[in-house]
């Protein structure tokens, strides 16, 4: 009830009931009266407050180890000048805190787990020090440092090929300043073509792990050489049953007594693909924020309840002609192909321009889509909404300018869990700009969205959320129990100091009663 009082007294406006915004614009409501999104078994929003902030106090005390003194500065992590002037050069004054706190244990080299939320950084925070390391090791090998064709000392594995031509891109961007060589090997495109690059001398391979486990079986690529290797969306890469390929991957490097280094990277990580990866590499040191499985500060998260008897196409056609008329960047969720055609079919009758993304659809289709949305502006009446499956919401990073950067995100339908939610509602407010994200809720969806709604008001994490109703409901009532329990004792506790004082007085009265 405290931290209800404290957060509501912070509330510049009452809330709305079926429509909640950010914290401010709620914190009375949610402290004071009942919510379509409130689990049973809380008698107010002040009980789920106080037991949310309960939840939230045990998931974060983390055993993980964090750098004592972040860096302040690139220069300060221990990167070199070339570096340093490539950050300056993409426009980069100051690390992220997960860059601040994981290049200089990359730089030291070892094994390692790192785990940060969309839109923090984590392709520059593991290539500016691995491409710091191969550089340093070329000057200290006479001549067995240098690129060989065939043969790379680092590999970067993705689970999609547009996450992967993100990566080389930022890569390349690298290589003006710090020069190495890079390739992008990844399934769709010309395997010949691939040969061909293959051949050339190379220190960076970013790719796909079929096509690229594919090009070793072939004997167009080698792993002797590598001592780097990446898995960047690592959960996405075991949770889509790429095991088996990065294995294969890994292989070569875990065989090395020395000199070796493999960096794992997600903006989620659940126990099973953390259990897996400590199988694999025992020992792996893990590195995080505070901010891991939370949402971005600066996104302002609304939930509107849809009950059967709300057309949801009446309300997703109002919100992006809303859009539309202030010039922001959309893109549109659904679950399910079915589901992504409606919406389009909705939002073109209603004359607006849409892209689709989907799993569906040829490479091509989507990267033509993606450069449509990408490019899109107001100022030249080129601007279009993305309705789109999860496949987008998983690595893709939309720009940190004015003009490419996502304003909003919609959720058609409620995501299936609370990863999907951070991976979705990540692809706005990254980088410290703002953004907002709006769910629409059907009846099935109130008990993982009241979660995640109470969740994201007290700054908890969001992978503790659950869809289930008698999880949720069941937890509520043990925690419930267990504050009426603390306060039981406090009460008993009382009594007795009163009961003492009565026996030692005078008056024996009061101490006869404390007796019985």
């Amino acid at each position: 009830r405290a931290v209800a009082a404290r957060v509501a007294a912070s509330a510049t406006a009452p809330g709305r009931l079926r429509v909640h915004g950010g914290l401010a614009a709620s914190a009375a409501s949610f402290a004071s009266s009942s919510s379509p999104f409130m689990a049973r078994g809380a008698r107010t929003r002040a009980d789920a407050f106080a037991i949310a902030a309960k939840r939230m106090a045990k998931q974060t005390k983390s055993p993980n180890r964090r750098a004592r003194a972040a860096a302040a500065s690139f220069r300060e992590t221990g990167l070199d000048d070339e570096l340093c002037a490539a950050t300056d050069a993409l426009g980069l004054e100051t690390p992220t805190d997960i860059q601040s706190v994981a290049i200089p244990r990359i730089l030291r080299g070892g094994n390692y787990m790192i785990a940060s939320h969309t839109g923090s950084g984590k392709t520059l925070t593991y290539l500016l020090p691995i491409i710091h390391r191969i550089r340093r090791e070329e000057n200290a090998t006479v001549g067995g440092g240098r690129a060989r064709p065939k043969r790379p000392r680092v590999l970067v594995v993705s689970p999609t090929r547009e996450l992967a031509e993100q990566v080389a891109g930022v890569a390349k961007s690298l290589s003006h300043h710090a020069r190495f060589s890079s390739a992008l090997v990844i399934g769709g495109d010309k395997f010949a073509t691939q040969r061909t690059q293959l051949d050339r001398s190379l220190d960076v391979v970013v790719g796909t792990p079929g096509r690229l486990v594919k090009h070793v079986k072939e004997g167009n690529m080698y792993l002797g050489r590598v001592t780097h290797v990446v898995l960047d969306e690592a959960d996405t890469l075991f949770e889509a049953g790429f095991g088996d390929d990065i294995r294969v991957l890994l292989g070569p490097l875990q065989k090395k007594p020395e000199g070796k280094s493999c960096v794992i990277v997600s903006a989620t990580m659940s126990d099973k693909v953390v259990k897996t990866i400590e199988e694999d590499l025992p020992g792996i040191e893990k590195i995080d924020t505070p901010s891991l499985h939370r949402a971005a500060p600066n996104l302002k998260h609304k939930f509107v309840d849809c009950p059967g008897s709300i057309d949801k196409m009446a309300v997703v056609t109002q919100l992006i002609e809303g859009d539309f008329r202030a010039g922001k960047k959309t893109m549109v969720f659904a679950n399910t192909m079915p589901s992504c055609q409606a919406v389009e079919y909705a939002l073109v009758e209603a004359g607006l321009p849409v892209v689709m993304y989907n799993g569906d659809m040829t490479s091509e289709k989507r990267a033509e889509s993606m450069e449509a949305f990408v490019s899109a502006a107001a100022e030249d009446n080129s601007l279009v909404v993305m309705v789109c499956t999860d496949l987008a919401a998983r690595g893709l990073d939309f720009g940190g300018d004015s003009k490419s950067k996502v304003d909003h995100v919609v959720n058609f339908d409620f995501p299936m869990n609370a990863v999907d939610y951070l991976h979705r509602s990540g692809r706005t407010a990254r980088a410290g700009a703002p953004g907002k994200v709006t769910n629409l809720v059907a009846k099935k969806d109130r008990v993982l969205a009241g979660e995640i709604d109470v969740a994201v008001k007290l700054g908890n994490p969001l992978d503790g959320a659950t869809s289930s109703k008698i999880v949720a409901e069941a937890r509520l009532r043990k925690e419930i129990l267990a504050r009426k329990a603390a306060r039981a004792i406090g009460r008993g506790g009382r009594g007795e100091s009163r009961g003492g004082r009565g026996r030692s007085s005078s008056r024996g009265g009061r101490g006869g009663r404390g007796g019985r």
